[in-house]
């Protein structure tokens, strides 16, 4: 039934956006292709798929239940053997979970109890986030002369919502809704939703909505891949200088976001991180948890395009991460990004970014901090 479900939704979606894009014009919502730096700058169907991919390692919490977050060792086949068996079996897995608590946990916003709302990530990361990201690389596939660019999106848009669905269960064995939850019911939702072009006006005129992805990089000392995960921004203007400010992805920080002029913006704002996901596993039945920080932000965007972005976290962990893009400075015609991670979760790392490559090289200074 789930299976059907998700067909029919990505068909539907399908003929809604084919239909659009089958006009003369075909009008650009989330892709600025005349945006020449910062995050705008970086996007390209492998980035998009390593920051989704690689979002779930970020927070920690395979390192703090015991695995690894080595790319040459997690354990792919069993994850993927994993999700594959749940999304292909959903009734008998929620069945073993339990219809009320999956509808409850899952579906419905019910509670803001983290234990029991899991269906926060799943409006927020896998309704809009994704539905925004499918129509945004769909605009960079036309952009750059591809025939049937919606499809091709959903290619791309598919593979890392698996593949990170496939990280997150790694040698886990047994039932997990979360895949059920994610790929058969909100991605789907997500797709056709954004097919409607009232839609995508609201999101790009109305709460605009911004793709503020991080930089992934490659550490070949311990062959981490860090530093990667979709992050989102919502601005809404409250008055002439001023905007209504949201970061959104394992942050959620809210805040202000000021014009300084020549398109120039500095965002303020808190609110918290997940920093760690906790995996209850009873009777071959998984449940995850998140735990949270503190976290406080500020950023500085050209034309919502974000050129550098500094996040604090504590008192847990004390720790910075700076992230400045690709545009923001040049030297002798070389711009490259930069990231620097240094406190109790990152230990010190600093690494290096270029517009034209998808990934960047990493260095590890100290571990001597990291708790």
């Amino acid at each position: 039934m789930f299976l059907k479900i998700w067909i029919s939704l990505c068909l539907l979606g399908f003929g809604f956006s084919s239909a659009a894009a089958g006009n003369a014009h075909f009008k650009y919502y989330f892709y600025h292709p005349e945006t020449e730096y910062g995050s705008e700058a970086m996007l390209t169907p492998l980035e998009t798929v390593l920051n989704g991919s690689y979002d779930v390692l970020r927070n920690g919490s395979h390192e703090n239940n015991g695995e690894t977050i080595d790319v040459f060792r997690l354990d792919y086949r069993q994850g993927f053997s994993t999700v594959w068996e749940n999304i292909t079996s959903p009734g008998k897995h929620i069945n073993r979970y339990g219809r009320k608590r999956f509808l409850s946990n899952e579906v419905f916003p019910t509670s803001f109890n983290p234990d029991h709302a899991q269906w926060v990530p799943n409006y927020g990361h896998h309704i809009i986030g994704s539905g925004i990201l499918w129509v945004r690389m769909a605009e960079w596939y036309d952009y750059h002369g591809f025939s049937h660019p919606f499809l091709w999106s959903f290619v791309s848009t598919t593979a890392y919502q698996l593949m990170n669905e496939v990280l997150e269960n790694n040698h886990f064995k047994g039932s997990n809704v979360d895949p059920i939850a994610d790929l058969l019911i909100f991605n789907p939702l997500g797709f056709l939703l954004f097919s409607f072009d009232s839609v995508r006006e609201f999101f790009s005129q109305t709460v605009r909505m911004y793709d503020w992805s991080l930089q992934p990089l490659y550490n070949p000392q311990n062959h981490y891949i860090e530093n990667a995960g979709l992050q989102f921004t919502f601005k809404y203007t409250i008055s002439e200088d001023f905007d209504f400010f949201f970061y959104y992805g394992i942050y959620g920080l809210g805040g202000l976001s000021y014009q300084l002029g020549k398109g120039y913006h500095l965002s303020l704002g808190g609110g918290t991180v997940v920093n760690r996901l906790n995996y209850h596993d009873e009777q071959n039945t998984r449940l995850t948890t998140p735990s949270t920080e503190s976290a406080a932000g500020i950023f500085i965007d050209r034309n919502h395009s974000l050129l550098a972005s500094a996040v604090v976290t504590a008192p847990k962990l004390w720790n910075i991460r700076l992230n400045i893009y690709p545009g923001w400075f040049n030297a002798g015609g070389f711009s490259p990004g930069l990231y620097v991670g240094a406190g109790e979760w990152d230990g010190l790392v600093a690494g290096i970014t270029f517009r034209s490559f998808p990934i960047g090289l990493l260095t590890e200074w100290c571990t001597d901090w990291k708790k």
